[in-house]
């Protein structure tokens, strides 16, 4: 499958910062590095991503001890749908019990990476990791760590959650057509279209959108602002439902965005 994702640019006398959208999970069979890619990839001297990536186990074993808590209640008393989360887990091969002790967003998350198994994608082909291995011996940042990403999700109230685990749920349940119709969106290239395909969780609940949209898209776009003022050439890469709105927020701050594939 070929895939032609978006990718911009911010350029001054001294510097350049190319901006990708990216999808974290992808089957092996989607080739997404145009030559405009390619070519930044190649001139770039720095990758950033979202949070360190790792192709060890140790990223797992982190979001396990994050996401894991004893004395839970069972995921169907903190579900909106108790049926709904019996047919998702039974569509995993999930036992009834499998999530329980899982917070409620460490659950969705979990739930939301399997609802990709009916296309095969998986985090080994997703983005990062192949920009991983491009990037080998050369510098890479993250613009949080996994860390400071889990403690988002943890200080989400308990009803927001909730809004999470149903979004995850609906995933699994319509076997990974949201997947799909955000890997077309971004496999067009189309901001228009993957905005569309995550809209519907974020709809779900405003202190979603802010916690994990809003003020991150704030945060990073404060940080490509600043990374603009010393010289070099970097690469970022962030999910793709990022794009638009830091190119939005970087046009605000008076700098000129190219759209360059």
């Amino acid at each position: 499958m070929e895939a032609h994702p978006a990718l911009y640019e911010v350029r001054d006398a001294d510097t350049v910062i190319w901006l990708l959208g990216t999808i974290h999970l992808l089957p092996a069979d989607v080739h997404w590095r145009t030559p405009a890619i390619k070519q930044a990839i190649d001139s770039a001297d720095t990758l950033v991503t979202e949070i360190p990536f790792t192709a060890d186990d140790s990223a797992m074993a982190r979001f396990t001890a994050a996401g894991q808590a004893s004395g839970l209640p069972p995921l169907a008393a903190r579900t909106i749908d108790p049926a709904a989360l019996a047919r998702a887990l039974t569509t995993a091969d999930l036992a009834p019990d499998a999530l329980d002790g899982w917070k409620t967003w460490a659950a969705a998350l979990h739930l939301a990476a399997l609802a990709t198994r009916s296309v095969a994608a998986d985090r080994e082909h997703g983005v990062e990791a192949v920009l991983a291995a491009d990037f080998a011996g050369r510098p890479r940042q993250a613009l949080e760590t996994d860390h400071q990403q889990f403690a988002i999700f943890d200080a989400l109230p308990e009803p927001t959650q909730r809004a999470l685990l149903a979004g995850a749920v609906r995933g699994v349940t319509r076997d990974g057509a949201d997947y799909r119709a955000e890997l077309a969106a971004w496999s067009a290239g189309n901001p228009a279209r993957i905005a569309a395909a995550v809209e519907p969780e974020l709809a779900a609940s405003p202190a979603l959108r802010d916690a994990l949209l809003t003020r991150r898209d704030a945060r990073w776009a404060a940080w490509l602002s600043r990374r603009m003022g010393p010289p070099g050439r970097v690469l970022v890469a962030v999910g793709a439902g990022h794009v638009a709105g830091l190119v939005e927020r970087l046009r605000a701050r008076g700098f000129r965005v190219r759209r360059v594939a």
